[in-house]
């Protein structure tokens, strides 16, 4: 089955023109009931809002995902910088138009976490988006979707989140960083990932890879990773933090079509 093109928009802010693409993947899970076959998702991360000046860019990221109209939307955490400057920034009412024929869930980042979660998980209640920490969801007969907390800065328990999952079921695990990867092999899981922003900046030295590798601890940088029996998916996200701009690494925003492993 062909995928849509790929996209890549122009979002025009106060001192530069910003890159954003539209990506779309195959995903294939084993035992995906009949049901989904075909279902699609919307992975949303690192939105950093308050900070860059990237709110054009967050406004795009929901404008797309309302016209892509999935069968669910997966959240993966850093929703407001901890740099943000923004007293009360209105996370709620930008997210609040975000709506998916199925379920939308959402976990917490680092940045959430230095930021204050109180008022993270408020805004995230607002807007009517759940929170999965530590804990996985029938999301539809046969099909779970999980929350993991932050490797470094929560308290995460892959363990215990996939306690009621079924092994015969790939079980949807949301996860901001994609370290969790490393240490997930004998589990038959797919994870979403961002934390990276893929470097942010793509240049010869540092390299992306490096980058990643001494800043942030991780092996992966974006795209898709598998290990044993796991998967996953390092999403480039949509905001931006530290530097305040992207050099040849544009943001993104995946579209994942689902089908059955064995059809």
């Amino acid at each position: 089955m062909d995928l849509p093109a790929n996209r890549t928009d122009h979002i025009r802010l106060k001192h530069f023109s910003y890159r954003a693409e539209v990506t779309h993947h195959t995903l294939e899970l084993k035992g995906l009931p009949a049901e989904l076959e075909g279902a699609t998702i919307v992975q949303l991360t690192d939105l950093h809002c308050g900070y860059g000046g990237t709110d054009p860019v967050l406004h795009w990221a929901v404008e797309q995902t309302r016209a892509l109209n999935p069968d669910f939307i997966l959240i993966t955490g850093d929703f407001i910088d901890d740099h943000c400057k923004v007293k009360d920034y209105p996370l709620a009412k930008l997210l609040r138009p975000l709506c998916a024929k199925r379920a939308i869930y959402a976990c917490y980042g680092n940045h959430d976490h230095r930021h204050g979660l109180a008022e993270v998980s408020e805004k995230l209640s607002d807007a009517g988006i759940p929170l999965l920490i530590n804990q996985a969801v029938e999301a539809a007969p046969g099909f779970w979707i999980a929350g993991i907390d932050d490797l470094h800065e929560g308290s995460p328990n892959l363990e215990k989140t996939l306690r009621e999952v079924p092994q015969e079921r790939t079980a949807l695990v949301l996860s901001h960083n994609p370290s969790l990867i490393d240490s997930a092999s004998d589990h038959n899981i797919m994870i979403f990932s961002g934390h990276t922003h893929a470097a942010q900046m793509h240049i010869p030295f540092p390299s992306p890879k490096l980058v990643c590798k001494i800043h942030l601890h991780c092996n992966q940088v974006e795209g898709w990773y598998h290990n044993g029996k796991a998967s996953l998916y390092v999403c480039r996200g949509i905001g931006v933090t530290g530097f305040p701009m992207r050099i040849n690494c544009p943001a993104e925003l995946p579209v994942f079509h689902m089908h059955n492993a064995g059809s």
